[in-house]
């Protein structure tokens, strides 16, 4: 049995990235990879976070989960001194991968929260020196260029295809937050006419800790508030510390843990 790399890219991830797992007889029994992100926005205590997901027969979980953490250290060394870890996702139910991550040493702690906010009965005023203002998406180059705003500050996984989907929902807005004439932040909200969610929002890295964020999900919780929408609903990451602190300024109660996310400090 032994690990390779594919002969071609895997979506859209350099060969590298990806192992591939075969036995004696060359049949492949299962595939992994992993990615590389810098958040500090979303984890400052530990921004380097690289993601991995793994797919195999039992028999070849161990050999390919060690190229998956040795292609990790070395890709954690892209920025050395800055703390990192490596994680993936799992079902909470999923008892079987559960244990087999936990024996090798991944934490169980980090989850996907589910949170329904609290909302306001009214949009409130501008802060001084900003407004919030409607983003159009008529167009191919309006979307091409949300989505690539988005990525560049840690949500690479809302996509064109993600954003036209809900743009047929009851419900769809994109605000932009302006500072004077920058645009410094975005927030989507999208779903049903009586509950909606919170598709995705953020706040450019330097002119976070000034209450921007608060000010753009509120007034977008009013709005939405004001044409009958009664819940919002908001999926945070429970080791992002800024997350949390967001959603608890608008009352955030807890419905689920969607996902896990064991993870390793590399």
């Amino acid at each position: 049995m032994q690990v390779t790399h594919p002969q071609e890219p895997f979506m859209n991830l350099p060969t590298e990235d990806v192992f591939v797992a075969v036995n004696d007889y060359g049949v492949q029994l299962g595939y992994g990879y992993v990615m590389y992100q810098f958040q500090p926005s979303v984890y400052p205590d530990r921004p380097v976070n690289i993601f991995f997901t793994m797919d195999c027969a039992p028999e070849a979980e161990y050999l390919l989960f060690g190229a998956l953490v040795a292609r990790a250290r070395q890709l954690r060394e892209q920025n050395p001194g800055v703390p990192a870890r490596m994680y993936t996702s799992v079902a909470p139910t999923d008892a079987r991968k559960l244990s087999f991550l936990e024996h090798n040493g991944l934490t169980m702690g980090n989850t996907e929260d589910l949170v329904k906010l609290h909302v306001p009965g009214d949009a409130g005023a501008d802060m001084f020196n900003c407004s919030i203002i409607p983003l159009p998406l008529n167009t191919q180059q309006e979307m091409v260029g949300l989505v690539e705003r988005l990525r560049l500050n840690g949500l690479g996984h809302i996509t064109v295809q993600h954003l036209q989907a809900l743009q047929v929902s009851p419900v769809f807005h994109v605000w932009g937050l302006l500072y004077g004439q920058n645009l410094v932040g975005e927030c989507i909200i999208a779903g049903r006419s009586d509950a909606a969610e919170l598709v995705g929002m953020y706040i450019v890295p330097e002119f976070q800790r000034r209450g921007l964020g608060k000010h753009l999900l509120k007034r977008a919780l009013g709005i939405v508030g004001q044409e009958g929408v009664s819940e919002v609903k908001a999926r945070i990451m429970s080791a992002s510390q800024p997350q949390v602190r967001l959603v608890r300024n608008f009352g955030a109660e807890l419905l689920d843990q969607t996902l896990m996310f064991p993870s390793l400090d590399l």
